[in-house]
Formats: C-alpha cells, sequence, structure tokens
C-alpha cells in the first residue's frame, strides 16, 4: 500500500512531467517538460515498475551531457553556465585555464 507521502511524490511528478513545476523549485521554462497526461502516465509507470528512487548525487554534465555521480566525481561551480562537469570535462576545463 502506497504512504500518503509516496501518493503525494507520485502526483507531483506526474504534474511535473505535464509542464506544473513544484513549489520550492526553480527551473528554467524551456527545460519544464509538457508531456500529455498519457505521456506523464507512462514515465510515471516505467519509474515505478522498475523501482526507481534516483539519488540526487547523479548530476548531468552542462558540457556533454553525461550522467555522473557526484559524490565520486566531477565539479560544480557557481561560475558558469556551465555549472556542473563530469570528470572528462572538469578535466578538459583545467586544462584550458591552464594556457
Amino acid at each position: 500500500m502506497a504512504t500518503e507521502k509516496d501518493m503525494k511524490q507520485t502526483q507531483e511528478l506526474f504534474d511535473f512531467l505535464q509542464g506544473t513545476v513544484p513549489e520550492g523549485y526553480s527551473i528554467k521554462e524551456d527545460h519544464v517538460p509538457h508531456l500529455t497526461p498519457d505521456q506523464a502516465w507512462t514515465v510515471v509507470w516505467f519509474l515505478g515498475n522498475m523501482d526507481f528512487q534516483i539519488s540526487d548525487e547523479i548530476e548531468r554534465c552542462d558540457v556533454c551531457g553525461e550522467l555522473f555521480d557526484t559524490g565520486y566525481e566531477g565539479i560544480y561551480t557557481e561560475e558558469g553556465p556551465p555549472r556542473f562537469f563530469c570528470m572528462s570535462c572538469q578535466d578538459q576545463r583545467l586544462e584550458d585555464h591552464d594556457d
């Protein structure tokens, strides 16, 4: 049986996938998904069937687009954009700044 918290988070995800950004989050408008209800449900269904729980330590490199674990590699910088760098792009950034 789903808890009240599970239901609330699932509803927030379902709504977010349709374009409603949850309170307390700031996301650039052109990055907000605008799926149909059926498409949004397909994503929710898939994640639910995969028992998906995504760590907030997983980020996407703003340079190459690869996902990486911030607990083991990469950097975040207030300078930017880009702000998140995977290990490969971080190394390239450091090389570029050494010149």
